[in-house]
C-alpha cells in the first residue's frame, strides 16, 4: 500500500513505512508530466499489522470471529447479529466490508464509481524511472 507520509505521521503511524519518496509525479501523456511537492510513502503491512494489533491488546479489544449477519441501530447504541447467533452490542459498529457492503440501505439506486491500482516491487537491473520521485500514475503511450 501506499500513502500520503504527512497523513501517516498525523495518525503516528510513520514508524509503519519501509520507505519514503520526497516528490511524486503523474504522466498524462508523453509531452506533459505533472510533480506534487509531496512526500509519499509504502506501507510495511507486516509493520502496520503489528501496531495496530499492540494497540488493540493495549486498550483490551475484544475479538471475536463470526460473521455478521445483521446490523440493527438504535438510539444510543447498534448492535450486530452473528452466525452463530450471538448478539454483540456497542455504541460504535464500523463497517469495512468496502464498496459492496450488503448493510448499508441507500434512498434509491446508485451507479457506484471505484477504482483499482495495482502494483507490483520488483528488482530490475536498470530502469527509466527517477529514483526520488514515486510515479503514481502513468499515461504515457511511448513505453
Amino acid at each position: 500500500y501506499g500513502v500520503w507520509v504527512d497523513e501517516f505521521e498525523k495518525l503516528g503511524l510513520e514508524d509503519c513505512l519501509d520507505h519514503k519518496w520526497p516528490m511524486t509525479c503523474v504522466h498524462i501523456n508523453d509531452n506533459k508530466t505533472k510533480y506534487l511537492d509531496r512526500p509519499y510513502g509504502r506501507v510495511s503491512r507486516k509493520k502496520l499489522k503489528l501496531k495496530l494489533l499492540n494497540s488493540c491488546v493495549e486498550n483490551r479489544v475484544k475479538f471475536y470471529k463470526a460473521k455478521v449477519w445483521k446490523v440493527e441501530h438504535e438510539e444510543f447504541e447498534s448492535s450486530i447479529v452473528c452466525d452463530d447467533g450471538r448478539k454483540i452490542r456497542g455504541s460504535l459498529i464500523v463497517d469495512a466490508s468496502g464498496f459492496a457492503s450488503p448493510f448499508i440501505e441507500y434512498n434509491k439506486s446508485r451507479n457506484h464509481g471505484y477504482q483499482t491500482a495495482h502494483g507490483i516491487l520488483a528488482e530490475v537491473d536498470n530502469h527509466p524511472f527517477d529514483l526520488d520521485k514515486m510515479l503514481l500514475m502513468d499515461w504515457r503511450d511511448s513505453h
